[in-house]
């Protein structure tokens, strides 16, 4: 009896090893399978590079009610309401934006990539760094998914009615570009090369883009503004920007308080000038 009782022990002890064998057996099997199985990758879209293009540089300055204003006030500010406006119309009308640095580029990605997408590129500057770039312009931008480049005076940063560096970062954060206006704003075709070079060189910081303070350049500040390394700067020549084009002197369309209506008139008439 006893010896009965041992051989059913050690019988049962053999099942039991042999079914924990099969079973680990079967597991590694399983596991080894499904490492081969690779995951569905999603084949990389080829954008091809375009050769040929037209980017209008709107021109921006206060986005403000300036009724109360100068003339020269009012020709330099573009209402809330209508800013709004244009953005929304230009939105409806296929523009996608860049930042103004996309157009050094040498790959020309991004204007590809609107090119590809059926879209038309477009890039909206705002000069001087005025609060109401933040208040006013910076909300309807993320709104609309836009970007925006802002030319900031450097020694302006941080004053009455001027952006905050704290305003700066936060609009970085999401994709808006920053631009050197210079330290104070002066015409640098009017002062010596030494202080038109600490303008521009000590202005700089990580900006890739400058702007000509009222539009006025010459050959030696076009230099400097090479030397300095920056790699694109607009002025406020009337102009599309193309693959011909001077990166260190791109033409902009400056833009007002228009309408729908007028706002297409004076794009339109931009891109007809190139013809």
């Amino acid at each position: 009896m006893f010896k009965k009782i041992i051989v059913s022990i050690i019988v049962l002890l053999v099942l039991a090893g042999i079914g924990i064998f099969y079973y680990l057996y079967t597991q590694k099997k399983i596991e080894s399978s499904a490492s081969d199985i690779k995951p569905a990758t999603t084949p990389s879209i080829n954008i091809p590079k375009v050769t040929t293009y037209q980017v209008p540089i709107l021109m921006y300055h206060y986005i403000r009610d300036a009724s109360n204003e100068s003339q020269l006030g009012k020709n330099l500010s573009v209402s809330p309401e209508t800013f709004k406006m244009q953005v929304k119309w230009l939105k409806e009308n296929n523009y996608s934006t860049i930042k103004l640095a996309d157009m050094a580029d040498p790959d020309k990605k991004a204007i590809s990539k609107i090119y590809f997408e059926k879209k038309k590129p477009i890039i909206l500057t705002f000069d001087d760094g005025y609060l109401d770039a933040y208040t006013q312009a910076f909300p309807v931008l993320k709104e609309y998914q836009f970007s925006g480049t802002f030319f900031v005076i450097n020694d302006y940063i941080g004053r009455d009615y001027r952006l905050t560096q704290a305003q700066i970062a936060e609009m970085e954060q999401v994709g808006m570009e920053f631009g050197s206006h210079t330290l104070s704003h002066p015409d640098l075709t009017k002062i010596n090369i030494d202080e038109a070079k600490n303008q521009i060189f000590n202005s700089k910081g990580n900006y890739q883009t400058f702007c000509y303070p009222a539009g006025k350049y010459n050959d030696a500040i076009v230099g400097l503004i090479k030397e300095a390394g920056y790699v694109a700067a607009v002025t406020t020549k009337f102009g599309v920007a193309d693959e011909n084009s001077n990166l260190l002197e791109l033409k902009r369309v400056r833009i007002e308080n228009f309408s729908a209506e007028e706002m297409k008139n004076k794009i339109d008439a931009v891109y007809e000038q190139s013809h």
